[in-house]
Order: structure tokens, then sequence, then C-alpha cells
């Protein structure tokens, strides 16, 4: 299921993206901000977020990462959280669960 909420999330960031040059260009300068901005989820400190943009000469396939438990590199529960949500983030919502403030409707 976590791979369905990331691959939604994504397809709903770039669609947005798409029809907003202004979103794509924060998108493409600074990934993790605009995200904050349109979703009200700040990104941990620990994830590196990079963007590609495709043109007709060049398509990127980017296969998912193997973790090995227990590394450096698996996310704590709380990152994972953090990233995936645990909650619908384009839903309207007025107290998102994961910091206890009110935020504003995505």
């Amino acid at each position: 299921m976590e791979n369905q909420q990331r691959e939604l999330f994504e397809q709903k960031i770039i669609e947005k993206a798409m029809k907003d040059e202004s979103l794509k260009k924060q998108l493409i300068e600074n990934p993790g901000a605009a995200i904050e901005a349109q979703t009200g989820v700040k990104m941990p400190k620990t994830v590196n977020i990079k963007i590609l943009e495709e043109d007709p000469q060049t398509v990127f396939l980017v296969p998912p990462q193997v973790i090995i438990q227990g590394s450096e590199m698996e996310l704590s529960e709380s990152e994972l959280e953090a990233v995936a949500g645990g909650y619908n983030i384009w839903s309207q919502h007025t107290d998102c669960g994961s910091c206890g403030e009110a935020c504003a409707p995505c």
C-alpha cells in the first residue's frame, strides 16, 4: 500500500506542476520547499529529492531502491510517516495529526 500512496502522491504533484509553470519551476529549484508548500508536509532533512525533467531525447528509468534493514539508509518510522503522511494530504483538513497544528487546506 505504501508504494501506491507514493505513486498517487507523485502523480498528483506532477499533474499540478504540468498545469502550473510557477510550481514546476519551484519543484526544479527547491523540491522540498515546493512539496511542503503544496501539502503542508515538512520533508525530513534526511530525504534528498531530485527532480528530473524528460525531453524528447531523454527518458529516465528509476528502479526502486533496495534498502537493507538496519542500514543507515533505512528511514525511521517517524521519517516514513512524514514522507508517506499516513493521511490523505490532498483532502481538505484542519489538523494533519502529525504536527498537532492546524494546517491549511491542501
